[in-house]
């Protein structure tokens, strides 16, 4: 595998396309009712925790090489925390320590999950796009 985003024909798209989740996260995280709710025990910490495993997944896909993942991996984190910092400074939410540990694991998840030929879907996709436009 190639440490940049060479793997990827469409690799600006993806991270557009990755952008745009993320805005659209926060702008999830910062409505005063998100209107998403899990009915488990501690359902808000397993959102977050999915979340994140989403996120880092995508830009594990993206970005491929050990060093681009690590620095992913912080960058997601470095979100959960832009989140709660956000959250904290919006009085209808509020900020949660746990929530941003709930990211980190999460984002451990995701980085397993690396490990699996689900590091290779927009790949996949790209490829399989590409073979469908020509037949």
């Amino acid at each position: 595998m190639t440490g940049g985003p060479a793997h990827l024909r469409c690799h600006r798209r993806w991270v557009a396309l990755g952008l745009a989740i993320m805005a659209w996260t926060l702008w999830m995280a910062l409505r005063p009712d998100p209107g998403i709710t899990l009915a488990v025990p501690e359902g808000d910490k397993l959102l977050h925790a999915v979340t994140f495993t989403g996120l880092m997944g995508w830009w594990g896909n993206v970005y491929v090489s050990r060093g681009a993942r690590a620095r992913a991996a912080f960058g997601c984190l470095a979100f959960g925390v832009f989140i709660e910092f956000a959250q904290w400074l919006d009085p209808p939410r509020d900020a949660d320590a746990f929530d941003v540990l709930a990211d980190a694991v999460g984002i451990g998840v995701g980085l397993l999950l690396l490990r699996t030929p689900l590091a290779r879907v927009l790949a996949r996709f790209e490829a399989w796009s590409v073979a469908h436009r020509r037949a």
